[in-house]
């Protein structure tokens, strides 16, 4: 290689955090490269006659901070073409939030060599005043990288260079969806500085304050923090021997009940559009998922990480046109690639059970649709929608005949309403959700004659049958008038 860039480390603050060998590294050079001047390190080599070229120009010009590292990166390989050694000196540790050396690595370090000398970083500075050792566990996040990172608040949190207020409200924001309101927070600024300050602040109160380049906000551990491993932790509390009784008592059978009801009640807030009511169903939905994973864990069969893992590769997997290099332009290319890759994870298994392989617990006219879609992809289906319709008008007149003979009406029963699904399918409409709208519009059409009834000062449930056809037929007639308007 026919250069050398030296990346060297400033430290936190002034020249006495300065490693020694930085120090004569610098004082030996001819020419070096700061990205800032906006450092006490800085400044303090400035104040003892060391000359620097600092990049503070760039920042004026460029559009955004990656535009502004990415022309530094150029301005580094120009003077690299030289053949000389080159110094570029930046705050902190080089390898601790200093976008500009991940793109020094990619982009540089192929053609010329890069020696990188450490140097202490501002997280040391903020183990020492806040005093909490980091073997506890530390996270720390750049202030645009809060948000969907799952934040859990069993660690300290610690979010640099926080310039302004601007960006302050930002991230008070983005850690309120997680932390409460009230959480505590540290507010440190000019670290390892006679200026040095830090102000303790809940977080409702945090962008109240100033902020610059060397302001640094930390979060200690909080156990009120939201997250799902705080629901995970929730869960085995209640399963333990402090927690609650009925909980303890619970197995996978006693809750099978619960799963259902929770399951159809997000049903029902969908479909009435309810997405407040939606938000806590799906929380109850989410519990039972937990709660089914907890007995697992405490029979030593599974745990709720193995779920995740599952479920995530499977995924990754079933999704080669997203994760991989398969196409699947269309909903049912998707659908195609779907069972395909299925089928081949079931290979190995009885051939009867890889075909019809729907759970025998889902609701009857589920189930039929799913038998009749499996079916239909292996060619057992009707043309046309002459061929379903059809079956219907034979399937009618079979119970017709077994009513009259009183011989296998629950049978042609069955086979009437198969068909039904079966034609529902061609119609391209969800047999179950079709007679849920019918249900639901029948319990409001028989309220709205009773209600009728009501107004009329009668008793609804002495009329006799042909009067109550004369409220239905009214009741019927305003939902009418109600929809055309």
């Amino acid at each position: 290689m026919s250069a050398c860039l030296h990346v060297i480390g400033l430290g936190p603050s002034g020249l006495e955090q300065l490693t020694l060998g930085n120090y004569r590294r610098i004082c030996g050079a001819k020419k070096i490269f700061v990205r800032t001047l906006q450092h006490p390190c800085v400044q303090e080599l400035m104040a003892e006659g060391i000359l620097v070229n600092s990049f503070d120009d760039i920042y004026v010009t460029e559009p955004s901070f990656e535009a502004v590292y990415e022309r530094i990166t150029e301005l580094l390989r120009i003077e690299l073409q030289k053949g000389a050694e080159v110094i570029y000196a930046v705050p902190g540790h080089p390898m601790v939030a200093e976008m500009t050396i991940q793109l020094i690595e990619k982009k540089l370090a192929q053609e010329y060599e890069l020696v990188i000398h450490p140097a202490m970083s501002f997280v040391e500075e903020i183990f020492r005043v806040l005093k909490f050792d980091p073997i506890d566990g530390v996270l720390i996040r750049n202030y645009d990288a809060l948000k969907n990172v799952g934040l859990t608040g069993q660690e300290w949190l610690i979010i640099p260079q926080v310039y302004n207020k601007l960006i302050a409200s930002e991230v008070k924001l983005d850690l309120m969806t997680s932390y409460p309101e009230d959480a505590w927070v540290y507010v440190a600024q000019a670290l390892g500085t006679p200026l040095e300050q830090v102000d303790k602040l809940p977080l409702y109160e945090m962008d109240h304050g100033t902020y610059d380049h060397l302001t640094t906000i930390v979060l200690p551990p909080n156990p009120d923090v939201i997250s799902f491993s705080k629901l995970v932790k929730v869960m085995a509390t209640l399963r333990s021997e402090e927690g609650c009784a009925w909980d303890r008592e619970q197995t996978h059978d006693t809750l099978k009940p619960c799963l259902i009801e929770e399951s159809y009640e997000v049903l029902d807030a969908i479909e009435k559009q309810d997405m407040y009511n939606l938000c806590e169903e799906l929380g109850d939905l989410i519990l039972q998922v937990v709660f089914h994973s907890q007995l697992a864990s405490e029979a030593s069969e599974f745990e709720i990480q193995d779920v995740l893992q599952g479920i995530i590769q499977k995924l990754i997997r079933r999704h080669p046109h997203v994760f991989g290099k398969e196409k699947a332009e269309t909903a049912d290319a998707v659908i195609l690639t779907w069972d395909r890759i299925k089928k081949e994870e079931k290979a190995s298994e009885n051939e009867e059970v890889a075909f019809f392989n729907d759970p025998l617990g889902l609701p009857a006219l589920m189930l039929a649709s799913a038998t009749q879609r499996r079916v239909a992809k292996v060619g057992f289906d009707w043309s046309d929608l002459d061929g379903p319709w059809g079956k219907v008008q034979e399937e009618l007149q079979e119970l017709k005949s077994a009513l009259a003979d009183g011989i296998g009406i629950r049978e042609e029963l069955g086979d009437l309403i198969f068909a039904v699904v079966n034609l529902s399918r061609f119609l391209k409409l969800d047999a179950e959700e079709v007679l849920r709208d019918t249900i639901h519009k029948f319990q409001s059409r028989f309220l709205k004659m009773v209600e009728l009834s009501q107004k009329d000062g009668l008793d609804f449930q002495q009329l006799a049958l042909d009067e109550m056809d004369v409220f239905w037929e009214k009741a019927k007639s305003q939902e009418k008038c109600t929809k055309l308007m």
